[in-house]
């Protein structure tokens, strides 16, 4: 009787089991049933799978998959139209052409710093199932600057969320230092029971800050109940010495802002943002600290309806006396940014024949409402070498006219602040 090896038998035996189960032979093909059936195998995609693009971009940006497959009619993709992802748009072809589109109001893209990147993964299905990834890295975008411009340092006051990280007040006072808030609350006798300025978030800019007024109860910081209200926030000679612009010197500032439709103006003032000068013997001989250099305001007028205002003071002359030459630059419908997220971008050189540029962008479209570009303009106010310009966010308004205005407790939003310090190319 033949002897048999039971091991190799044990091999045999399951290498032709192994054979009927998964299919065996060079072809990819095995035979079930008496009949030739076969193997599905996945595609091989290749091509251009990543991307690039910068945070403030509205193009598309653009590739090419490749794909191969054994089985007929399956080297192919299955398509998508306009996809949302995680920070934008996608589409596909069944040919492996591919765009992609940030969407510019989300508010992890609006609020990317310079430099910072986030990562949008995209997957991709061919016909027969196989998938692949496409990954976009979006690159926050440089701080807005002017041609010719050259940053030297930055200070950036930004909000950290709704019940997390640090309250309002001390971010503030982090970057623009102690005492850089007038707020009613903060003044005996004023309105002390309300904090004025809280965090909020929204889907469309993320964190910011939300900046309170109320017609009846507000005062103008430790004067008491007077013709006007305050609720801001500034740089002064406390602040870090990169806050401040001194005589010949250029800065940038930038900042995001919502007003509401519901908010109430008057024919008088309510600023929303101020240069001011620090001229600290208030001496005539250069004008004076008294008005603000520039300030961005609604404002209520009969004949046009509520107008939006960039408004220039030439300062006073020797004798203290208006020069007359004070002028809006700039006079259009408060409508266009009222319930909308706006971007404000202003550099100013700061000397007697200064520059000016300053542009409202709604985010919304990315329209531009307002772009200013004055090349000679009259721009200091300082007396000595300690004196200096400031910025001021937040309410400044007129009470004079209290029939104009609402009851109810008013909301202005901002985010962003960016401060600036540079010089101009030569």
């Amino acid at each position: 009787m033949p002897k048999y090896n039971l091991k190799l038998c044990n091999v045999i035996t399951t290498a032709l089991l192994s054979c009927l189960v998964v299919g065996c032979g060079s072809s990819g093909s095995t035979v079930q049933n008496n009949e030739a059936i076969t193997l599905q195998t996945p595609a091989i995609i290749g091509g251009n799978s990543r991307g690039e693009v910068i945070s403030d971009s509205n193009d598309a940006i653009t590739g090419s998959l490749t794909i191969t497959d054994q089985q007929s009619g399956e080297a192919a993709f299955i398509a998508q139209e306009n996809s949302a992802t995680s920070y934008g748009f996608f589409s596909l072809n069944a040919g492996g052409d591919w765009s992609y589109t940030l969407d510019d109001l989300n508010a992890s893209i609006t609020s990317l710093n310079e430099g910072e990147t986030l990562q949008d993964t995209i997957t991709v299905n061919s016909v027969d199932g196989t998938s692949a990834q496409i990954i976009i890295t979006v690159v926050g975008a440089p701080i807005a600057q002017a041609d010719g411009f050259e940053n030297i340092s930055n200070v950036l006051l930004q909000s950290d969320g709704v019940d997390s990280g640090l309250d309002a007040y001390t971010l503030i006072e982090n970057a623009f230092g102690e005492g850089s808030i007038e707020s009613p609350d903060l003044y005996v006798g004023n309105h002390e029971s309300v904090v004025h300025i809280i965090e909020d978030t929204d889907t469309i800019i993320g964190n910011h800050f939300v900046f309170l007024a109320h017609r009846d109860d507000d005062q103008d910081k430790d004067k008491g109940a007077s013709d006007r209200q305050r609720n801001e926030i500034k740089t002064y000679d406390k602040s870090p010495q990169q806050t401040l612009a001194f005589k010949g010197e250029t800065f940038q500032y930038s900042w995001k802002f919502k007003v509401s439709s519901e908010l109430e103006l008057t024919s008088k003032f309510s600023h929303f943002f101020q240069i001011k000068a620090r001229n600290e013997s208030n001496d005539n001989t250069n004008g004076n600290d008294d008005q603000p250099i520039i300030t961005l305001s609604g404002a209520q007028k009969n004949s046009t309806g509520n107008q939006l205002q960039v408004r220039y003071s030439a300062g006073f002359d020797e004798n203290g006396n208006s020069t007359g030459l004070d002028r809006n630059l700039i006079e259009t419908d408060w409508s266009l940014i009222t319930d909308e997220w706006v971007e404000v971008f202003v550099q100013a050189t700061f000397s007697e024949s200064g520059k000016l540029d300053m542009t409202l962008t709604r985010l919304s479209d990315n329209a531009v409402i307002f772009n200013i570009s004055e090349q000679n303009i009259d721009m200091w106010r300082g007396f000595s070498d300690d004196d200096f310009a400031r910025p001021k966010w937040g309410i400044y308004r007129s009470i004079v006219e209290t029939d104009s205005l609402r009851i109810d407790e008013e909301r202005v939003r901002f985010a962003d602040f960016s401060i600036t310090k540079g010089k101009l190319a030569q």
